[in-house]
């Protein structure tokens, strides 16, 4: 045979190696595929009560006066600078200046005592975090000793068990050999089955105080007076975080305001004495999604003429239970799924928030949908569509209106197997080209086994 084999073409030969090599590649590829479809690749997290949702900026007129000109209509995209309308006063005076500076000095009061607020909430914050800590790790030692005392007593038990065995063994071949009569075996039997019994009651104490111990480490508390005590710091620090993410709100829109203030300010001091007219001007780009005056009418100071939005401003809003979302990092990706146009984006978190307070009216051009007190807000941020060559094809504002806001869609979150570990080894990849990272191994090292952040903590949206 193998004469046969050495006698064969040398051609032969070369296509007997292809063939074995093009067959090895087929198994190998045809494994790979069985394994890639054994992977579950589907999103895990599924969400019905999402919409698209968007701040809405307000174009308010700077005076009190009368519309002269407008230059708006539903659609319209606008950039910052743009002259909206015009409003004329000739009566007017320094009222509305005086009435901004008070406003102004009520402003930067009223910011001062929230930020304070914010500090000694966020100081007992820390305290509250540090007390949990404390109970907890002291919790965890005195199960860490019980346990320990427990599977002591169950060596011990053990023990008596064996010992008792060995008498009754002893008893019945006494018994065989008709040494000693059946009812004086009875005792021994007896207390066997009581020491069989003791050891199963220590082991069962020892199975429950294992048990607890892993509650208590993944923040489960099942009852007891040390439990009560640290649902109630878990209640504080609840609170406490709820308050101070409504705050930081505030301190914003307060911000928002001033610098609107202060604007007005400035544009009143360069108009008084000249003109008694004024312009209605747009302070950033947007999208016109209402207009609220038309020619002829009197607007007061402050009242919006418009209110328009920012398309790159738009996210989904949806609602997730809290023990649902507990393993979801920032940055995850998502899917929002756009009922109305059967169409499919993808997306990737960008916030989670445990409390949300929407502020003034029409601060948003929709209504988050209802959250219970056990759910969380999860904001999705729609990744723009990749063009012909690779790069993000940017959508414009005015391609479809208002970019859905208002819009029901189905937002799902999670990513497959293969999907999260291309994603860890692209970041891993661009940490390491980045010069800002070229440094020894035991910094990089520092680096890559730092804790991570939370992800669940309550953010601002």
């Amino acid at each position: 045979m193998k004469d046969e084999t050495l006698l064969l073409d040398p051609r032969d030969h070369k296509i007997l190696s292809v063939s074995r090599a093009l067959g090895y590649v087929f198994a190998f590829m045809l494994i790979i595929t069985i394994a890639v479809a054994m992977i579950p690749n589907q999103f895990f997290i599924v969400s019905t009560r999402a919409v698209i949702n968007a701040p809405v900026q307000m174009i308010a007129s700077p005076i009190y006066g009368r519309v002269d000109r407008i230059f708006l209509q539903v659609g319209q995209v606008v950039k910052l600078g743009d002259v909206m309308a015009t409003v004329s006063n000739p009566n007017q005076d320094q009222t509305s200046l005086t009435g901004l500076r008070l406003e102004k000095l009520d402003l930067a009061e009223k910011l001062n005592n929230t930020r304070s607020v914010v500090q000694e909430r966020a100081d007992q914050l820390q305290k509250v975090k540090s007390q949990i800590a404390d109970v907890k790790n002291g919790v965890i030692s005195e199960l860490s000793a019980i346990i320990e005392n427990a599977r002591y007593n169950v060596q011990t038990y053990e023990a008596r068990l064996n010992e008792q065995n060995a008498l009754l063994q002893r008893q019945l071949v006494l018994l065989k050999k008709k040494l000693v009569s059946e009812a004086s075996i009875e005792p021994q039997r007896q207390k066997r089955n009581a020491a069989q019994f003791e050891l199963d009651s220590a082991r069962g104490e020892l199975r429950r105080n294992e048990i607890v111990l892993s509650l208590v480490e993944r923040d489960i508390y099942t009852g007891g007076t040390v439990a009560a005590n640290l649902l109630t710091l878990e209640m504080q620090r609840t609170k406490l975080a709820g308050e101070i993410a409504e705050d930081r709100i505030e301190i914003n829109q307060m911000t928002e305001r001033k610098r609107q203030v202060e604007n007005l300010i400035a544009r009143e001091e360069g108009r008084l004495g000249k003109t008694g007219a004024a312009e209605v001007v747009a302070e950033r780009h947007g999208q016109i999604v209402s207009v609220d005056a038309s020619f002829g009418d009197f607007v007061m100071q402050g009242q919006p003429v418009a209110k328009s939005l920012d398309c790159n401003e738009a996210f989904a809003a949806a609602v997730y239970r809290s023990r649902d979302v507990t393993s979801l990092e920032i940055g995850m990706p998502a899917m929002v799924n756009f009922r109305s146009l059967g169409v499919k984006r993808d997306a990737h978190i960008y916030k989670i928030v445990r409390y949300f307070n929407s502020g003034p009216e029409n601060r948003y051009y929709a209504k988050f949908p209802q959250a219970e007190g056990h759910e969380v807000y999860v904001l999705v941020k729609i990744d723009e569509p990749s063009g012909e060559d690779g790069a993000p094809a940017h959508q414009g504002n005015d391609k479809f209106f208002g970019c859905h806001v208002g819009e029901d869609v189905i937002v799902s979150l999670g990513e497959t197997i293969v999907s999260r570990i291309a994603r860890y080894s692209k970041l891993a990849m661009d940490r390491l080209a980045s010069p800002g990272t070229m440094l020894s191994a035991s910094a990089l090292f520092d680096k890559a086994t730092s804790p991570r952040s939370a992800a669940a903590e309550p953010a601002i949206p």
